[in-house]
């Protein structure tokens, strides 16, 4: 349970002084998590990492190592709960000015397996603070964490 909680933290908590794209306005946000989703839900781990790294404001080995550890992990998955079925959007939530967390469930043979996304508006525009996954359905999405 800990390495999934790690495994999931792992863009969140990540620093570093790399520059990352943004999007100008919150009528981006749903497009673009909508094509990630679309790269998991058939088998395109690598596709969806390539579609987040500009995004992403953080060092090349420290992305890499990510990506690796979340494909691992999803292998995992997929042996413990099936293959993907489907994608779901859950939950687009504004918290004050600056934070919008966006939820969305990979579905699967056995379980429902979260995707949280955090983007983050420092000044004009929004950034994707960082995203997680795992098996815990109730950690992170229906306690509202």
């Amino acid at each position: 349970m800990i390495r999934n909680f790690l495994v999931g933290l792992v863009f969140i908590f990540m620093s570093s002084s790399a520059i990352a794209d943004d999007f100008k306005s919150e009528d981006e946000l749903r497009p673009f998590l909508d094509g990630f989703m679309k790269k998991i839900f058939s088998d395109d781990m690598s596709g969806a990492f390539k579609l987040v790294r500009p995004y992403l404001a953080i060092t090349e080995p420290d992305f890499q190592l990510a990506e690796l550890n979340t494909k691992n992990q999803k292998a995992q998955y997929n042996n413990k709960y099936g293959f993907t079925l489907d994608f779901e959007f859950i939950e687009y939530k504004k918290v004050g000015s600056s934070l919008i967390r966006v939820v969305y469930i990979e579905k699967t043979e056995k379980q429902a397996l979260p995707w949280i996304f955090y983007f983050y508006k420092p000044s004009t525009a929004w950034v994707l603070s960082g995203f997680k996954f795992g098996d815990q359905l109730l950690s992170g999405i229906l306690d509202g964490k």
